[in-house]
């Protein structure tokens, strides 16, 4: 059965700062090794991991057995999971390889003889060391399971403010050590790798960490090859946007936490900008969405327009524009005309002037501006964070 990690079961600077986690370190001396650590425990695909091996294996700083113990327990736990790509196994391989210590002999020896892939098994063997002396590796040793189960834990505990997404907006930038002194640990963190290419070189190798504060917002690094460094690059703060990325989502009934569904339509109804955007972004791409949720983006569009006096705001109007124009039919073509005759932006403008694709997802009778309610409809979908109200930036 496959083993899902992330399952198992942070003057006023300083105040504000202290009010993101109740972890009580918070300020960990060295961030950066805590967060290869929940990565190494929680990565399931290959997108997410290869980031975080690729620069353990590179950089001799992280050969350190509070990494390469942890890599090694991952792989021992892993080995039997057919879920788990046999890629990714290698990664971890190449990480105890790396140590250039016998201390993982036992480890590596044990997955030779455990898995039939003869890539991996290649691989195994390779990293092998056959020099020097160490104290052999003790599995167990590790707790891969309670770097999961804090954070998760942490999460659900954290009880998000005005205050802490004004905070957070402030970040000036800094090293993950300086993020966590600011904020505190994060309530959950995504990495991703993403690669560009002509189909033949890479030209471009883009890897991005995500720290997410439950009902608070994200802040993004970004790799720099040059300068082997993580780099901040974005803080977005909304109570919102980023709800679907936390663990927990995974246990809505368990929780007692509105389903998808629902959870969309809190964020289509929450007046914050990025949620919006998100939502809107997500439904465009599916398949099919509720007439609900198109109704309701009509009705926001429709009375909002007039009021997106900045980029970000225009560009949530134009994808809600994307929505109904693609999915919508002939349901919202007065409503769009309208948008597109009442708007003194050209973007707006352009998107509200889409060609209209045909559909029999919705019903062909228009709809008409205040048949829904905005504000009951936030009655009926209350914010899960009514204490956090900030949002600033740009998803």
């Amino acid at each position: 059965m496959p083993l899902h990690f992330r399952h198992w079961v942070p003057g006023t600077t300083l105040f504000l700062a202290l009010l993101f986690s109740s972890l009580s370190c918070a300020a960990a001396p060295d961030a950066r090794v805590w967060t290869y650590q929940y990565l190494l425990a929680t990565a399931t695909t290959e997108r997410e991991l290869a980031p975080i091996t690729e620069h353990i294996v590179k950089d001799a700083s992280l050969h350190r057995p509070e990494i390469m113990d942890f890599a090694a327990e991952v792989l021992l736990a892993r080995a039997a999971d057919t879920s788990f790509p046999p890629q990714n196994k290698r990664r971890l391989i190449r990480v105890l390889g790396a140590s250039k210590s016998r201390r993982y002999n036992g480890v590596i020896t044990t997955i030779v003889n455990q898995l039939n892939d003869r890539l991996t098994k290649r691989e195994a063997r390779a990293a092998i060391t056959k020099k020097g002396d160490a104290t052999a590796y003790v599995p167990g040793s590790a707790d891969i399971r309670s770097i999961a189960a804090e954070v998760d834990s942490s999460a659900l505990a954290a009880r998000p403010t005005t205050a802490q997404g004004e905070h957070l907006a402030k970040f000036p930038g800094g090293s993950i050590d300086q993020l966590f002194e600011w904020a505190g640990r994060p309530h959950q963190i995504v990495s991703g790798q993403t690669r560009i290419s002509d189909g033949i070189l890479i030209h471009v190798k883009i890897q991005r960490l995500t720290f997410f504060y439950r009902g608070v917002g994200r802040v993004i690094y970004g790799y720099n090859g040059s300068k082997k460094a993580w780099l901040f690059q974005a803080v977005v703060a909304d109570p919102l946007a980023f709800e679907q990325e936390f663990a927990y989502r995974d246990r809505t009934r368990e929780l007692g936490l509105p389903d998808e569904p629902t959870l969309e339509m809190i964020q289509l109804v929450s007046g914050y900008t990025a949620s919006i955007k998100s939502v809107v972004e997500k439904n465009y791409q599916r398949e099919t969405r509720p007439l609900e949720f198109m109704d309701t983006a009509a009705e926001i569009l429709v009375t909002q327009f007039e009021a997106a006096d900045d980029p970000v705001k225009v560009d949530m109007h134009a994808w809600i524009c994307r929505l109904l124009t693609m999915h919508g039919g002939q349901r919202y073509a007065a409503l769009l005309a309208r948008v597109a005759k009442g708007t003194d932006d050209s973007k707006l403008r352009r998107f509200a002037i889409l060609p209209i694709e045909k559909t029999d997802e919705v019903p062909a009778e228009p709809y008409v501006p205040g048949t829904i309610s905005l504000a009951a409809q936030r009655v009926k979908y209350p914010s899960l964070y009514p204490e956090s109200t900030f949002q600033s930036g740009r998803l």
